[in-house]
């Protein structure tokens, strides 16, 4: 053979065992990110949707330490349908803060936000920022589900609390009950999740609305 037609051969050789090799690694992703429709996301505080699928990407994981214990409503008592009930938690890692007093450094706040981020808050819940700044800091994306596992509601906030609007307490008030309030965090560094960063299991939550 002509030893530049054999010199040919071999590195076609090699790059066939690569792609091979390449196809067959390990992975801990899973394509969860991918089947999700997150079209009907509420994005509030700055998150977005590229940092979103990062953490659907990527099969939470169960850290006692990220545990999310829900501070309001009491969820053992059924919720009044007709007013929405707003969503207080935090992180079993974090002490709760009594109203009124400045937050700690974690604490996503408009005053500890660049001046972009603050612009970014009063813009309308629902609008992925795709294409704005990358977020960075914990986010939290919470799914309501009703008794036969059909999502009704998903949230991607950088804050510890949400309240629905009337529209959507509506929907969920007339789903069938009890509803299923999942709670899944990760920490962001430029819209991607470090080593260590999550995502975490927070919690499965279990309400009634009547």
């Amino acid at each position: 053979m002509n030893p530049y037609r054999r010199r040919a051969a071999y590195l076609l050789a090699l790059l066939l065992a690569s792609c091979s090799s390449n196809s067959s690694d390990a992975t801990d992703h899973h394509d969860a990110g991918s089947e999700q429709d997150i079209s009907n996301v509420i994005y509030v505080g700055g998150v977005t949707d590229e940092a979103l699928v990062r953490l659907l990407d990527v099969a939470p994981k169960n850290d006692a330490r990220q545990a999310v214990i829900v501070d309001s409503p009491d969820l053992s008592m059924p919720l009044a349908k007709n007013s929405p009930a707003t969503l207080q938690f935090h992180l079993a890692t974090e002490a709760v803060r009594a109203p009124g007093l400045q937050p700690s450094e974690d604490t996503p706040a408009i005053w500890r936000r660049p001046w972009h981020d603050f612009l970014r808050l009063l813009a309308p819940e629902g609008i992925a920022h795709a294409h704005g700044t990358p977020y960075n800091g914990t986010a939290y994306y919470l799914v309501i589900s009703d008794a036969d596992s059909k999502q009704l509601l998903q949230v991607f906030t950088a804050a510890t609390s949400f309240t629905p609007e009337a529209v959507d307490w509506q929907r969920l008030s007339q789903a069938a009950q009890p509803l299923k309030l999942e709670i899944t965090s990760a920490f962001f560094e430029e819209n991607t999740i470090p080593a260590g960063g999550g995502p975490f299991v927070g919690g499965t939550f279990s309400f009634r609305i009547e």
